[in-house]
């Protein structure tokens, strides 16, 4: 399959476990898990003679920062909780992907591609095959854990200060996510298709257009926190701990994104069995 054959099956947004295996670096048995605790959402669900399951984008890139995530040492669950919480999920998914880095955003298809119109320049050179998937510290948004309690963001923004914060943290021997931010309340949510935020969304897992992201509240056992004053203990705690942390977990999760999206689209090797460590050595609780 050509580089253009592969753009046009992505833009199909349908993707098989095998893509999301051999793309992300999960295993089958940590996909499966992944799939009946609720950290995902597929398409289809039913397997057996002539059914695939499938799923979309969304779940196909959270699917890579699980594995990032589950990696660095976490488990399953917390992965799932600690990825579906990300802040501005959306906009990392609009902002990392082909067809916002490679093509112009309202085009008419070309008759002999069935693509839209490519920009002369790319936007990054992110799917470039001439060159590795490489660190983009001017651009790549970073999950940091602390002590394997804080979890913070870093987010790199071209010409403004790095971003830092915390968004929440794991208690219960990592088993709970608690929330700094409240995903709870009416907040501007980036629609991927407008390349727009859209404010009349509710919950995240309630919003009416974002399909994959409606997963189980069981699983997700959200809880949230006000942690904002700055005379706040736990922030303070917080904010301590990441400044000299005993130990600090570190995933580049637009880079895991862009790695799976390179397998995908065929200009890096996919992840084989060897590499994942084997089926039973994925941390799964």
């Amino acid at each position: 399959m050509d580089f253009d054959d592969a753009l046009r099956r992505y833009r199909a947004d349908r993707f098989t476990d095998d893509d999301v295996t051999r793309c992300t670096g999960l295993t089958v048995r940590a996909w499966r898990e992944l799939i009946k605790i609720g950290a995902v959402r597929t398409v289809t669900d039913q397997r057996g003679p002539g059914r695939v399951r499938l799923c979309d984008a969304t779940t196909f890139k959270r699917a890579a920062v699980i594995a990032a995530i589950n990696a660095a040492g976490f488990n399953l669950p917390t992965a799932g909780r600690t990825a579906y919480f990300v802040p501005f999920e959306e906009l990392v998914f609009a902002v990392w992907d082909p067809n916002t880095i490679l093509f112009m955003h309202d085009t008419s298809l070309d008759s002999a591609s069935g693509l839209p119109r490519r920009w002369p320049v790319p936007k990054a050179d992110w799917f470039d095959a001439d060159k590795p998937a490489e660190a983009d510290p001017a651009n790549d948004w970073l999950v940091e854990i602390y002590d394997g309690r804080f979890v913070g963001a870093v987010y790199g923004i071209p010409g403004e200060p790095t971003l830092k914060f915390i968004y929440g943290d794991l208690r219960n021997e990592g088993t709970t996510f608690v929330a700094w931010l409240p995903y709870h309340q009416q907040r501007p949510v980036f629609d991927e298709l407008q390349k727009t935020f859209v404010e009349t969304f509710t919950a995240k897992w309630n919003q009416p257009h974002a399909w994959s992201s409606r997963l189980d509240q069981k699983f997700l056992n959200y809880r949230y926190e006000n942690h904002d004053a700055e005379d706040d203990p736990l922030r303070l705690t917080a904010e301590a701990t990441a400044r000299s942390p005993v130990f600090k977990s570190t995933i580049n999760i637009t880079l895991a994104i862009r790695k799976a999206l390179r397998r995908y689209l065929g200009l890096e090797a996919a992840v084989l069995r060897y590499e994942m460590g084997g089926q039973d050595e994925t941390r799964v609780a």
